[in-house]
């Protein structure tokens, strides 16, 4: 039997993507992150985790929760979510601040905007220390 290491020595965040499309660049960046750089990850799609009845801002605050509570136990958390209001991350955001983890954001400018590529998000996790660059 074959086992890989996983890195434990890098902190974990959150790396929220917001905008569309998101969900097939979260899903490639997490092989990526679990392949090249050995990284615990979880990809978190509010669209496929629906709670029946869930409003947006309760469906954000769930997620975020979620999010935080695996950035906390050194877990990148891949947020894949729905372009929403501005209130609604802001409050994820600020959880992630009280609770002294790492919160990154990805916002598209519109519907119609490319999602950012694998690489341009790897590069960005490699400026916080959470990946080695290269």
């Amino acid at each position: 039997m074959t086992s890989t290491t996983v890195c434990t020595c890098r902190p974990g965040a959150t790396l929220w993507l917001d905008g569309a499309p998101r969900h097939a660049v979260a899903e490639e960046l997490a092989d990526r992150l679990r392949a090249a750089h050995h990284r615990r990850v979880e990809v978190l799609d509010p669209a496929t985790s629906a709670v029946p009845g869930e409003s947006p801002r309760a469906a954000a605050e769930r997620i975020g929760l979620v999010a935080e509570i695996l950035a906390r136990h050194g877990i990148l958390a891949v947020v894949a979510a729905p372009e929403g209001p501005p209130a609604d991350r802001n409050r994820v955001r600020d959880r992630h601040l009280r609770a002294g983890t790492t919160f990154l954001e990805v916002r598209g400018a519109g519907p119609d905007d490319p999602a950012p590529s694998v690489d341009v998000l790897l590069a960005l996790l490699a400026e916080h220390g959470l990946v080695l660059a290269g």
